[in-house]
């Protein structure tokens, strides 16, 4: 006879399995996908810094520009 309480039993200790073998793959895949970024973002750390660097100063320069000719700007975009 098919079915009854040891085919239950053992259709839920297939399943439990199938997830668990599924849960670590998926895991062992981000894993893996997390390590090549984290190279990957490493390598172009110093790249990242140097436009950061730059955009700081482009900034900074916008921002004395608007200090200096502040009543120009609120001439030309009034409020």
């Amino acid at each position: 006879m098919v079915g009854g309480f040891a085919g239950a039993v053992a259709a839920f200790a297939v399943a439990a399995l199938v997830i668990v073998a599924l849960l670590f793959a998926a895991a062992s895949g981000v894993a893996r996908a997390q390590q090549a970024t984290v190279e990957r973002i490493k390598a172009q750390a110093p790249a990242v810094k140097r436009w950061g660097g730059f955009v700081l100063l482009g900034v900074g320069a916008w921002f004395i520009v608007l200090a200096v000719f502040a009543d120009a700007f609120a001439d030309l975009f009034p409020v």
